[in-house]
């Protein structure tokens, strides 16, 4: 009779060596790491590095100098550029005109944004409709856009006056008059980030299980005190998410106002995009061009750094 064999137990505290770890003495062979992957990014990399960011660090260097137009050596400034532009009058104006727009396009395109997604959430299917219509501004290309509501804002023949002539109203210059160009480029600008923020929320509130709206149901609690006490609090990190995609994309706005105001009358509608512009391709001082772009991404990436900490942080 054969006696079974015992496997002998580990000492304490140790434990019994992996099934695939080699003989003593012997270490594996570390893994090859293919190179394939790295070769197929390397074409994407060049051309990050030829036309983002080699252009993007070469403005940043000009900012501190005076690029004369002609040939010629340029002449270091320091932080001129930079105090010439935050003392610029014209500058001043577009950084206002820009904070009015962000706070006039943010907020309003939020609360619509957050009412129509409930709206569609609600619908269901039967919302296909309206979705494809929410869709649209995403898609469409704003410079094609801005043409049809400069058409539409225009002061012979246009829509918006046509529309106030059928109820009596005398026809306004919209783009034309001091007072309502900065006004009539915020409807399209909101009428765009509407669109956004809509997308955005539909899509945080798919997150939301369906056991919380029963669980709400069975508590009966609905309408507004649901919104406020389940809705909200579970949409903080879309809500943080949309606020900093809004404040970066309003801060950036150009193509709405170079098209219907080109900034004017008077510089009435001007943003710090069209001043930089201006400022660059008109005026030709590009190192104040570069120090204008270098101040508007350093409060954008303030702003993003304070999004990113307010964000509620994912429960491991």
């Amino acid at each position: 009779m054969t006696t079974p064999l015992l496997k002998e137990r580990p000492a304490s505290g140790q434990l019994p060596a992996p099934a695939d770890q080699p003989a003593s003495g012997h270490r594996a062979a570390p893994k090859r790491r293919s190179i394939i992957p790295y070769l197929l990014l390397l074409p994407a990399l060049l051309a990050m590095l030829l036309f983002v960011y080699g252009p993007a660090l070469l403005s940043f260097i000009g900012s501190f100098f005076v690029i004369p137009l002609s040939k010629g050596p340029w002449k270091f400034a320091g932080l001129d550029n930079y105090k010439s532009v935050l003392s610029d009058p014209l500058i001043q104006q577009a950084a206002w005109n820009t904070l009015v727009y962000s706070v006039a396009t943010i907020i309003p395109s939020m609360v619509l944004g957050l009412l129509l997604a409930l709206l569609m959430e609600r619908l269901g299917r039967r919302s296909w409709l309206a979705k494809t219509a929410l869709i649209l501004p995403m898609t469409a290309n704003m410079v094609a856009m801005a043409v049809v509501f400069k058409w539409i804002f225009a002061l012979q023949g246009g829509l918006a006056n046509q529309t106030l002539a059928m109820v009596g109203f005398a026809p306004v210059n919209w783009l034309g008059e001091a007072e309502t160009s900065l006004a009539s480029v915020i409807l399209v600008g909101l009428w765009r980030a509407t669109s956004l923020c809509t997308l955005l929320f539909m899509a945080g509130l798919t997150t939301i299980p369906g056991s919380i709206h029963e669980a709400t149901a069975v508590e009966g609690i609905r309408g507004f005190a649901k919104l406020r006490t389940v809705i909200l609090p579970m949409l903080k990190p879309t809500v943080v998410f949309v606020s900093v995609l809004s404040i970066t994309g309003a801060a950036q706005v150009f193509e709405i106002v170079n098209v219907m105001t080109k900034g004017g009358p008077l510089g009435s509608s001007e943003t710090i995009m069209t001043a930089t512009q201006r400022v660059g391709f008109e005026y030709f001082r590009v190192g104040e061009a570069s120090a204008m772009s270098f101040t508007l991404i350093a409060i954008l990436l303030a702003v993003g750094i304070i999004g990113r900490r307010r964000t509620p942080k994912e429960e491991s």
